[in-house]
């Protein structure tokens, strides 16, 4: 969004009212779906799992959120692109932007909210989808 005429000065009230006013916000780069409550296709509340994990690969390539596989405001460009499957579970892949012919990368699929952290990080610094880190018991 972009509010002609208002300054630098009214920053901090943007800021506070939760717009993103600066490429250092968490949020630069990140958009979501209405997702529940407000859309009855939706599989989850993709609003709070992205505020949960906004931080994870801030600054890398944009990610988008959607509650269902109909991807509703998804970006035309390259992003991460992360569908609600349903029961707090997500699919994850990297899309190509529309028209490139790139494929898509690989696919993750079941991520539950917990673990999307590492494999968000990761697809959004443009490492592989493939690599799951070992895990200690």
């Amino acid at each position: 969004m972009v509010l002609p005429g208002v300054g630098a000065a009214h920053l901090p009230e943007l800021a506070a009212a939760g717009l993103v006013t600066g490429a250092e916000s968490p949020w630069h780069g990140v958009s979501a779906c209405t997702g529940r409550p407000g859309c009855g296709k939706a599989l989850a509340d993709v609003r709070a799992d992205a505020a949960a994990l906004a931080a994870a690969g801030a600054g890398g390539i944009p990610v988008h959120w959607s509650g269902c596989e109909r991807r509703c405001g998804h970006p035309h460009g390259t992003h991460v692109d992360l569908v609600a499957t349903g029961g707090a579970r997500y699919t994850l892949a990297v899309a190509p932007a529309q028209g490139s012919g790139a494929p898509e990368q690989p696919v993750r699929h079941d991520l539950h909210v917990p673990e999307l952290a590492g494999a968000l990080a990761a697809a959004r610094g443009g490492r592989p989808l493939h690599h799951r880190p070992a895990t200690t018991k």
